[in-house]
């Protein structure tokens, strides 16, 4: 069970998917029959798991539908459609003699509703979480994976809108009882924080300034390894800077990209970029 809930939790979910090691280090397999204890890597982990979910995870949200919100329902959930009903009533203020009064019903599932009925039971939108380093997606780890679809080393994966210790928590006051516990998980996830931070996101010595040149698909390639944890940036001090939009993006280890637009406005299509380079990071087992 998680460090972080006491549940099996997105955490869990990851732990493994980088690989497997004994105490020493060495890469095993389950079911070694020389190894009792298993350990992973939550880097590698990480990179495994956002290699087979995308960098995307999702979560199903339940809203009350209202004029202000029900085109955001429709565009996240296929299954909901508005009705648009449009009606002539005489109106002799106006030229035409009549106004039009709009109102909506809903199709939900292949039936149709009044705004009443279909609050009666609310509607289930599906919202991504984006997630790019493994800091984006530590918040996360103690929420519970509610639905998961894992196929051909792709996987998706939906978990609970609440991590579990904050339900538990919540739940708790409501029956007369407040749990100390929930200080003890919050806790485990704050020293958590401070240790990844201090393990993977320090650039200092690694900083690298470079021109690269951009070919016909916008790309460029780096003379050393990127480290993915860090934004790759326009050279503050270039002019490209000023006139460039958006940041380069990267597309592998030594691969960057950047949109038609900032190609087409680079002179002779090549720039500065800051980044900062890549290092191997030993294991940390757990």
């Amino acid at each position: 069970m998680s460090i972080y809930s006491g549940k099996c939790d997105l955490c869990d979910h990851i732990s493994g998917m980088g690989g497997w090691f004994n105490k020493d280090g060495k890469p095993v397999k389950i079911g070694d029959p020389d190894t009792h204890v298993y350990y992973s890597d939550e880097l590698l982990d990480f990179i495994a798991f956002k290699k087979a979910t995308g960098g995307v995870i999702y979560q199903h949200k339940h809203l009350k539908v209202d004029i202000f919100n029900q085109d955001l329902i429709a565009e996240k959930c296929p299954q909901f459609k508005i009705i648009e009903h449009v009606e002539k009533v005489k109106d002799k203020r106006l030229k035409q003699g009549y106004r039009e009064d709009i109102n909506y019903t809903y199709e939900y599932f292949g039936k149709e509703y009044s705004l009443k009925e279909i609050n009666k039971q609310g509607v289930y939108i599906t919202v991504e979480i984006r997630f790019n380093t493994l800091l984006d997606l530590i918040p996360y780890y103690p929420h519970i994976v509610s639905m998961a679809n894992c196929q051909g080393g792709k996987q998706t994966i939906y978990i609970s809108n609440e991590s579990f210790v904050e339900s538990e928590y919540e739940k708790h006051l409501q029956h007369g009882w407040e749990s100390g516990l929930v200080t003890h998980y919050r806790r485990e996830l704050q020293d958590h924080y401070r240790e990844v931070v201090l393990r993977y996101f320090n650039p200092q010595g690694r900083e690298a300034i470079e021109e690269v040149c951009f070919d016909e698909n916008h790309q460029a390639h780096t003379k050393f390894k990127i480290d993915p944890n860090f934004p790759i940036q326009w050279d503050w001090e270039s002019k490209e800077r000023k006139l460039c939009w958006c940041l380069p993006k990267m597309i592998d280890d030594t691969t960057i990209e950047i949109t038609e637009a900032d190609y087409n406005t680079l002179s002779k299509h090549s720039a500065k970029i800051v980044y900062i380079k890549y290092k191997e990071y030993p294991l940390y087992l757990k």
